[in-house]
């Protein structure tokens, strides 16, 4: 979503919430008179996949109470109000906000695992700008950082070895067209790349083999071998270890 979209979503957000106020949303009662009661009103609403006027009710107590000791509550629903309704990029706009305006509260790990979550959600195929996907990686890492025993740290190595993957994608399909046209140094340049910063998958196993492929054609034999040699032990495809292993007999010879 644009930053216009999403300051037109917020604008929208706020006429809802003055409309809750006056009690004019169409059987939408006006906002309790407690705190409490407006937390749970707007969970009510939430639960019942009432987004928008969840959101406002929300938004109301972050304006009403801004000091409440409830206020990080009502700010991390608020992101996870938008986050439900799969408005990923103004959620993770709200999830920052908890972060920088709360650090103090028990949400902060959720809102950051959600941030990520967020871009990821947001990040197009392989063969696009992966800038959303280089974002998520980035606040996984942070994760990983900051509560390496937290809740969500089996997920983020999920999400983690899922993003890697698809940067090795796109990066091993520049390689391979380099190595197609005969660009041997450039492709190097990619596998390299992809076998320092994206692991444990296909396509790190691939630019590995591609390697060996351009040294060999370099006439560098025992570089070659060591390449191959370092997937004989690779943990996934067989089929990969097999083609390594004809390599290096091919590359003896």
């Amino acid at each position: 979503m644009t930053r216009r979209r999403i300051r037109l979503r917020t604008a929208v957000l706020f006429a809802v919430a003055l409309a809750v106020v006056s009690g004019c949303v169409g059987g939408m009662p006006k906002v309790p008179a407690t705190p409490d009661a407006v937390l749970e009103r707007a969970q009510d609403y939430q639960t019942r996949g009432k987004y928008i006027q969840a959101a406002a009710l929300y938004q109301q107590f972050l304006e009403r109470y801004a000091g409440h000791e409830r206020a990080d509550f009502a700010q991390y629903m608020l992101a996870e109000t938008h986050f439900e309704d799969r408005d990923y990029s103004l959620a993770a706009v709200e999830f920052q906000v908890v972060i920088s305006n709360y650090g103090y509260s028990e949400y902060v790990d959720d809102a950051l695992f959600k941030i990520g979550v967020c871009y990821w959600n947001q990040a197009p195929r392989s063969q696009r700008d992966q800038q959303k996907s280089f974002d998520a990686l980035s606040r996984f890492n942070q994760y990983r950082q900051t509560f390496p025993e937290g809740e969500y740290a089996d997920e983020v190595e999920k999400y983690v070895r899922e993003i890697n993957e698809r940067l090795a994608q796109k990066e091993y399909a520049a390689a391979r067209w380099y190595y197609r046209q005969k660009h041997g140094a450039a492709a190097m340049i990619y596998c390299d790349k992809i076998i320092e910063n994206y692991p444990d998958n296909r396509y790190w196993a691939q630019a590995l083999l591609l390697k060996g492929d351009i040294l060999l054609r370099r006439g560098e034999n025992e570089e070659a071998i060591r390449q191959y040699t370092r997937l004989l032990e690779y943990p996934g495809d067989a089929g990969i270890r097999q083609q390594a292993e004809t390599k290096i007999r091919e590359a003896r010879r």
